[in-house]
């Protein structure tokens, strides 16, 4: 059996210092992106993966973040069991802070545990967080052929799928718990950050998806490769695709497809990918600029996420006095969303409870599009093999993310990242 784990201590300094607004907090440490685990064959042909993962949001409780086996009998093919990180892109699979080279992800993958977005109503937001498992199965073949029109990997699969960010969810048999909650006050919409770690599925329907991946060259396998692998070369092109329900009453559907590609030549590597998401969501009726609906009246409405990354990481030294290689990183991210128009209720109250705030929809139901960008800077040290340094600069342009004036932000940081 294999122990390992990571973990990275960050530093950020985010600004401009505005009262009244949670990006004003200035030299901020924590902890981030902890994970603690095993792997190994218990028996020949089988190898059983169990990985705990401590977000910062919940203190560094443990939460099962893996737990799998897999049967590996059949040459060339590859069955796994369990909850595992679902095939889903480049940066789903790239979850632990040494598997990516700067301190924040993309746009596309933005991790609730880390300022990786920043988000207000009406902003696009990530179709998918990086680090996604789900509980089901999944079936790979690795032809063993090299031809460049024959994927270097084929996979399906079939999981539970995302939930509801209210974490409804359908409970054991109980006395205690007779009948199923109804939709809260403020809406339902769907656990873009899977921070509802549920093991036990929250309505009928399952998801559905699978990934091909073509590549040529040292990239062609193992899959995935982290991000600080050094002096490949290669091409590969991936394509990706999931949808499934995710609501309790199993009414509100959600579609994700995506296509990646990126090319490596001796330390320096060019990745870009796109993602599309369709989802539908709840949200409580306005009647007016300070009113909802009495009794509270739920909408039926969907919206589109979707957006795009590109990033090039190149050497800056190969060598260096001390450590192994010094690497810089420059990423242009954009997103958009399109969907109706949503008003921000703060402090309101609906159906007996009190929201610090939510989301509302006007009868009239205009629609609109809005647009997030995202500039990073950074640098990536890697001391050693189990120890990295990272500095790096992000500027969210936020002008038109939003309906109302919105200040852009900027985010200095560094990590020191831990592996083993």
């Amino acid at each position: 059996m294999h122990i390992g784990g990571s973990l990275s201590l960050n530093w950020r300094l985010v600004g401009p210092r505005e009262p009244g607004f949670e990006t004003q907090i200035q030299h901020e440490v924590f902890l981030a992106d902890m994970y603690f685990g095993a792997d190994g064959p218990f028996v020949d042909d089988i190898p059983f993966t169990i990985e705990f993962n401590m977000p910062t949001v919940s203190q560094g409780r443990p939460q099962l973040n893996q737990l799998n086996f897999e049967y590996r009998g059949l040459e060339g093919w590859r069955f796994q069991f369990g909850q595992f990180l679902v095939p889903f892109g480049r940066y789903n699979e790239l979850y632990r802070p040494d598997q990516f080279i700067a301190v924040t992800r993309p746009l596309l993958y933005a991790s609730p545990d880390s300022l990786d977005l920043v988000v207000r109503v009406n902003s696009p937001r990530p179709p998918l967080s990086s680090g996604y498992t789900d509980i089901g199965a999944r079936a790979t073949l690795y032809p063993p052929s090299k031809h460049p029109l024959i994927p270097a990997e084929l996979t399906a699969f079939v999981v539970n799928g995302l939930g509801e960010t209210s974490n409804r969810q359908r409970t054991f048999p109980d006395p205690e718990n007779l009948g199923i909650p109804g939709v809260p006050a403020n809406g339902v919409n769907m656990d873009f950050g899977h921070r509802n770690n549920n093991l036990a599925d929250n309505n009928n329907n399952k998801a559905f998806g699978g990934r091909l991946v073509f590549s040529l060259g040292d990239v062609r396998l193992p899959w995935p490769i982290p991000e600080n692998a050094l002096d490949l070369k290669g091409v590969w092109l991936g394509l990706s695709g999931m949808g499934g329900q995710y609501d309790l009453e199993a009414e509100l559907n959600y579609q994700f497809y995506g296509v990646d590609l990126s090319f490596q030549y001796f330390g320096f590597d060019v990745t870009a990918e796109y993602v599309y998401g369709f989802n539908h969501f709840l949200a409580p009726l306005r009647v007016s600029s300070a009113t909802l609906a009495s009794p509270v009246t739920q909408v039926r409405d969907f919206e589109i996420n979707h957006g795009y990354f590109i990033q090039t990481s190149f050497p800056i030294l190969r060598r260096p006095p001390i450590g192994q290689r010094l690497s810089g990183v420059l990423v242009f991210n954009q997103m958009f969303r399109r969907g109706p128009l949503l008003d921000l209720f703060l402090n309101h109250a609906a159906g007996g409870t009190t929201f610090p705030s939510l989301r509302a929809i006007g009868a009239d139901a205009l629609r609109l599009t809005r647009h997030m960008e995202k500039y990073t800077a950074a640098l990536n040290y890697q001391m050693s093999e189990h120890l990295t340094l990272k500095v790096e600069y992000s500027y969210w342009a936020l002008q038109g993310a939003t309906t109302v004036p919105a200040t852009d932000i900027y985010q200095s940081a560094a990590s020191m990242v831990l592996s083993f």
